[in-house]
């Protein structure tokens, strides 16, 4: 047998990373190269100016652990993947999942997340209809990963049943080829795909935090990477195959866990970053921006960093693109790090303050889950299970009721609210709410 030949890059979080011809392709391909000009944190660099890192080195860094996870998988701690599946099978497995985790974000645009608001209605990317909820809503950075898959396989980069089963996992639209059916009586390998790439401990995370952490310079994002590798396995419930820990091992998670919800306080919702991200939306929304928003592949291909920055250079002097243009620092006057209706009103009842003064003021709004897992509910194919060994028996839980924080039955938001003004106007703003509020 022929081995194939592995090619080697360096990265400062994993040290050498291989990966094969084909992989290479994909890495070679304008697509992917686009990446090297997408930052992985937005304008995080404006506060954070070792932040530069891009989209390119972290989705290598996920295909390594994609298959750095795999191979953990397949040693045989709990379920064994090598009694149901042949050698043929399970580097098909192994090779999408690398597959995903290197494109999994080949649909970001500009400045990442926060220049998501700029993209075209998701009917203009050419999609098959079962992709499109609604052909007008706002394109998404995993519309725009699919679309890319989908033009990597008419260029015969991909194959088409690759194709399939990569947009299926990105998407879990469920809609997968042959090779990820379940043999007749036998359990169903896609759930765990799914959460392998986008889950409650995911390559996506265990590269981002990292990394992130890394180049920002902060200590919030370290976890311990090789425990938390060793510590995955597969279960079998009903007839999917799902990602599971030993119960010794939950405070591994939990380790894991607090270094995200770490990272979004501090980083991602960082109180600067939520301003500049609004001065993009509105220079877009107020179209002070030279920018032919077409929509498709060839398009998309085009639309960079370097180009937005162009396009803020030439709008320096309007007003929302000028602030971004030249980092202007928004004031901010309240920060609010949950949803309580007492916290929510005060933001409210301050901004109709300033807007009575004729104060300019705006409000940034930051959420993401603080996790999946949900007390009370029931299984299902994104459950991360927890292997339970009493008297000699092993019984499968939900992680849910093994983690002292996931206590509670409802879903949990990390959610930041914050209400900000000009720098010019916050000694009077702050004037008006003393005022306001004795």
């Amino acid at each position: 047998m022929v081995r194939e030949k592995s090619h080697f890059i360096r990265c400062p979080i994993h040290g050498s990373m291989p990966f094969g011809s084909r992989e290479m392709v994909l890495v070679d391909s304008p697509y992917f190269q686009r990446l090297r000009q997408i930052s992985q944190l937005g304008f995080a660099s404006l506060v954070f100016p070792g932040a530069t890192h891009t989209r390119f080195s972290h989705s290598l860094g996920v295909a390594h652990l994609a298959g750095r996870v795999f191979d953990q998988l397949c040693l045989g701690q709990g379920f064994d993947l090598n009694e149901v599946y042949d050698p043929q099978q399970l580097a098909y497995f192994r090779q999408l999942l690398r597959f995903a985790a290197l494109l999994h974000d080949v649909g970001h645009p500009p400045f990442s997340h926060a220049g998501e608001p700029i993209l075209p209605p998701v009917g203009t990317l050419g999609l098959p209809e079962a992709l499109v909820d609604d052909p007008n809503r706002g394109a998404t950075h995993e519309d725009y990963t699919c679309a890319v898959i989908l033009r990597l396989a008419q260029e015969g980069l991909l194959d088409p049943e690759e194709a399939q089963d990569l947009v299926a996992i990105l998407s879990k639209t469920g809609r997968v080829g042959k090779k990820l059916l379940a043999k007749e009586g036998g359990p169903l390998i896609y759930p765990l795909l799914c959460q392998l790439i986008n889950g409650e401990i995911d390559v996506d995370r265990m590269d981002y935090l990292l990394r992130d952490a890394y180049h920002a310079g902060v200590p919030y994002g370290k976890f311990d990477l090789d425990r938390l590798v060793s510590a995955l396995s597969v279960v079998r419930y009903r007839d999917w195959l799902l990602l599971a820990l030993k119960q010794e091992d939950v405070a591994t998670y939990e380790n894991f866990l607090l270094s995200r919800v770490h990272m979004f306080h501090q980083i991602y919702f960082h109180k600067t970053l939520g301003a500049f991200s609004h001065y993009l939306k509105k220079s877009f929304e107020q179209g002070e921006l030279e920018l032919k928003v077409q929509g498709g592949v060839d398009w998309f291909l085009e639309f960079t960093e370097s180009s937005l920055r162009h396009a803020l250079m030439l709008a320096k002097h309007q007003p929302w693109a000028g602030r971004l243009y030249r980092r202007e620092r928004a004031k901010t006057l309240i920060r609010r790090q949950d949803d309580s209706p007492a916290g929510l009103a005060q933001v409210t009842e301050v901004q109709g303050y300033l807007e009575q003064e004729g104060i300019p003021c705006f409000v940034s709004r930051s959420s993401n889950r603080y996790s999946a897992q949900i007390r009370g509910r029931e299984i299902g194919p994104a459950t991360l299970m927890v292997v339970v060994k009493e008297f000699g028996r092993n019984r499968l839980l939900p992680l849910a009721e093994c983690s002292v924080l996931l206590a509670g039955t409802e879903e949990k938001q990390i959610l930041i609210t914050q209400l900000y003004v000009q720098q010019e106007d916050h000694a009077r703003a702050l004037a008006v709410i003393q005022g306001r509020m004795q």
